[in-house]
């Protein structure tokens, strides 16, 4: 094997570690230590680091990208803080741009890997989040029908999701695990099922989720409302299935007809720099300017004939 080669995977491999011991550094002290302050003065000096994370946390919070990154890691069920995954994804990006740079020789190899290195976390927690919220509309004609069982068979609503959490499959004994986490800490049941309704993003569960809220403020048989819910749901599920199958060759075309230049363009710039370096002269720059442009209307177009609203 190629020793630049093997030299850039280490330095890569050192980057990204490094980032990713900051933060647990950062955030390595525990309450047992805490208390010990005093006994060790090397407490206190992790304490002070225990504090200077929670100050970073803090900091970023305050930023609707960390809310709404924070929100992604909930919905697709990845357990780290929106500040752990930035820091992974700068080591990668960090990382990737040293190893094209090595391996290139020259800055700009460093960068178009670089952009891989940051893109390709993003799109593993969406596709992620899209898989699980998929399972978990699959799940809910089954989830609901064991819902009207339990309420028919006299269980109030509280005891028959705790039901749906010992008898149905992942993710929806997880979620339902945090809908009876959450009444335990003091939420309402319907504020419990709003938060759920959140991190899932699915139309049918909101629709579920408002069903239950109405019957709450106007009373009414909650098993025959969700029996006629669970009838059109199961309908929609079966539906968005068949559309599925057949718009899956186009979607996947669309994904690899996009991602294909990038990645011969880092190929070819890891392998040849001076080669792709001539598209880059000022009489030249309009054919990639002009080729980016029409990868990304492309992928608009593709994603907009694939979207069929059901």
């Amino acid at each position: 094997m190629n020793v630049t080669l093997v030299i850039a995977l280490l330095i890569f491999v050192a980057i990204f570690m490094v980032f990713i011991g900051v933060y647990r550094w950062l955030s390595n002290a525990s309450e047992m230590q805490q208390r010990m302050m005093g006994v060790n003065p090397q407490i206190e000096d992790e304490v002070n680091r225990q504090m200077l994370a929670k100050k970073v946390n803090e900091q970023l919070s305050g930023y609707s990208f960390i809310a709404k990154l924070d929100h992604q890691l909930q919905a697709a069920d990845i357990n780290m803080t929106a500040t752990e995954f930035i820091m992974i994804r700068l080591g990668a990006t960090a990382g990737a741009f040293v190893l094209g740079w090595v391996v290139s020789g020259m800055p700009l190899g460093g960068l178009a890997l670089c952009v891989i290195g940051w893109v390709v976390p993003g799109i593993m927690i969406k596709m992620q989040q899209s898989k699980r919220t998929l399972m978990f509309n699959e799940q809910l004609p089954d989830m609901l029908s064991l819902l009207v069982g339990s309420l028919r068979a006299g269980y109030g609503l509280l005891h028959a999701c705790r039901i749906v959490n010992q008898e149905m499959p992942d993710p929806i004994a997880k979620e339902f695990s945090r809908v009876l986490k959450e009444t335990t800490l003091g939420y309402s049941l319907n504020d419990s099922l709003q938060h759920l309704a959140g991190r899932i993003e699915s139309e049918d569960l909101e629709l579920i989720v408002n069903a239950i809220a109405v019957q709450n403020e106007t009373g009414g048989s909650l098993a025959e409302m969700l029996d006629t819910i669970t009838t059109t749901i199961r309908d929609r599920v079966k539906l968005k299935g068949e559309v599925r199958v057949l718009t899956s060759q186009q979607r996947f075309t669309g994904y690899i007809l996009t991602g294909l230049p990038f990645g011969t363009f880092a190929l070819i710039m890891m392998l040849n720099p001076e080669y792709v370096m001539e598209i880059f002269t000022p009489q030249w720059i309009f054919i990639p300017a002009t080729a980016l442009i029409m990868i990304f209307i492309g992928n608009f177009i593709m994603q907009k004939i694939t979207k069929i609203e059901v």
